[in-house]
């Protein structure tokens, strides 16, 4: 996916203060190498960003799969800033990257790929982030991307077999093939200013819209590079 990060909006309007913790020139060059391995080793993007992907907690999400988030540390924007570059033929520099990733400063950038039964509209859900007493709306949102796919019906496939005598008591089961339904596959991205809550320590992603409910991704910043 060329340019994964397609606009950054209103990067005017916040503090200058990282984040997380910048991190050295050796982190930085490693993040690249990392960027340049996965492109040249064309590994898809979902893949490319799996060790910043938090799994949802709840698992209410009747319509759910695979959902979760991903966290855009300072190393993962050097990576992909990185993978963009050889993307575009082009030489990953270091100042180049480490100016790219400050451009982010005072932001943090949360991704989520979220499912529902039907493509969300702006006003049908909301994104709250929650740190102790404080509660944050993202001051702005990308909605990146959608599709629709076919998923097993697994309560409807359960409810449609129908078991079939043999004998005076003896029953087996009729093979069945599994009733499909749709499901929307829904990308954000949602900036939240960094000044109104320490990005440092946990927190938590709340999603909420009316057919899916409630879900909840548990951040630890700690624990991610």
């Amino acid at each position: 996916m060329k340019k994964f990060f397609l606009t950054l909006l209103f990067c005017s309007i916040l503090s200058q203060c990282f984040a997380f913790l910048p991190i050295t020139d050796e982190n930085m060059k490693q993040a690249i190498d990392y960027g340049v391995a996965g492109k040249q080793d064309n590994r898809k993007i979902t893949d490319f960003l799996n060790p910043w992907k938090i799994a949802e907690r709840t698992l209410k999400n009747p319509y759910r799969e695979k959902e979760s988030i991903v966290l855009y540390t300072p190393y993962l924007l050097a990576a992909i800033h990185a993978r963009d570059k050889v993307e575009e033929s082009r030489v990953p520099e270091l100042a180049d990257i480490r100016a790219a990733v400050n451009e982010y400063d005072g932001i943090t950038l949360i991704g989520a790929r979220l499912n529902a039964p039907v493509v969300l509209k702006e006003g049908e859900y909301t994104v709250r982030l929650v740190q102790e007493k404080t509660v944050l709306a993202p001051y702005a949102y990308n909605f990146l991307s959608w599709e629709m796919i076919d998923v097993i019906d697994k309560e409807a496939t359960e409810k449609a077999k129908k078991p079939e005598k043999t004998g005076d008591i003896m029953y087996t089961e009729v093979k069945q093939k599994p009733v499909m339904k749709k499901l929307a596959v829904l990308d954000y991205q949602f900036y939240f200013d960094s000044s109104q809550f320490n990005p440092n320590q946990k927190f938590a992603i709340l999603i909420s819209d009316k057919y899916c409910g409630e879900r909840r991704f548990e951040v630890d910043p700690g624990a991610i590079r």
